[in-house]
């Protein structure tokens, strides 16, 4: 972008919020002033400045972004959803980002709307029954998990039960825990038809991941690898799209269980890791 071109975009807050607005549809001059608030007086120069640098034109009465301007509205964009997302919260600032793959990284400003759920520290080794009901009624459910969560074993097999497609994603060291206390039910809900049971390798830097139609839920490690039951939930669609494609990049690199004999073998090799590392797929 040339630099007379940043200079009209984003010295004057005006411009920007003009730009956006009309990234979203063309405007009339009514409209412009009801929306963004500002009257004609002092928003007509701004206008003059954006259709002067070709990024706006004036159509059938409306105003609205030329091609380029449309090019430098989805860059603006991303831009001020990014900076929205680290304004609204230091989550992201604490935490290691390296579980989320660069392309995830560049458009992490899909999740901006996400607001933050902290554990009351009398109740962090409990159930978090706000969670729980809130995905208790899911179409679809997808768990990506690198730490024990046992509290969230029946709603799995409930949703399976209620004919939701359920998808998760343990790693080898949870996989062990639930196989070694919950085996039967493990093997139960891996038969099930709409269901999907696949594990990965430790060390994966996302500690928890799920997404259903209802919204999304991430949680991350700090950059010491240290966990304080701090959440990030968001429903809106975008973010839930972007949670989905996280799952994707995951599933991709993982295993599938997809038989008692690979159960069986987990179980025999996992504490020698001949398994794990003959089978899994890394990471890197």
């Amino acid at each position: 972008m040339q630099p007379e071109l940043i200079d009209v975009v984003f010295r004057s807050q005006k411009r920007r919020d003009l730009l956006l607005l009309l990234g979203e549809e063309p405007r009339t001059m009514e409209e412009i002033k009801v929306i963004l608030d500002v009257s004609p007086t002092a928003i007509l120069p701004q206008i003059k400045r954006l259709t002067d640098s070709d990024l706006v034109i004036q159509k059938n009465g409306s105003y609205e972004l030329t091609d380029m301007g449309e090019q430098v509205f989805k860059k603006v964009r991303s831009l001020v959803d990014v900076l929205c997302l680290v304004e609204k919260d230091n989550y992201w600032m604490e935490h290691d980002l390296d579980g989320i793959p660069q392309y995830l990284l560049d458009r992490i400003g899909d999740i901006k709307d996400c607001n933050p759920i902290k554990a009351d520290p009398s109740q962090i080794f409990e159930p978090n029954t706000e969670l729980l009901d809130f995905f208790s009624s899911s179409r679809y459910l997808m768990v990506f998990s690198s730490f024990y969560r046992p509290e969230f074993l029946p709603l799995f097999l409930k949703l399976a039960r209620l004919e939701s497609d359920v998808s998760l994603i343990f790693t080898e060291s949870v996989l062990e825990k639930f196989l070694h206390n919950y085996e039967r039910k493990i093997r139960k809900f891996t038969t099930m038809d709409n269901t999907e049971l696949s594990v990965c390798k430790d060390g994966v830097k996302i500690a928890e991941l799920i997404v259903s139609d209802r919204g999304m839920m991430i949680s991350l490690f700090d950059d010491q690898g240290r966990f304080y039951h701090e959440y990030l939930h968001c429903t809106e669609p975008q973010a839930i799209s972007w949670a989905k494609e996280l799952f994707d990049f995951y599933k991709s690199r993982a295993l599938k269980v997809v038989s008692e004999k690979i159960i069986d073998s987990f179980i025999c090799t996992s504490e020698n890791e001949t398994f794990v590392e003959s089978q899994l797929v890394s990471f890197h």
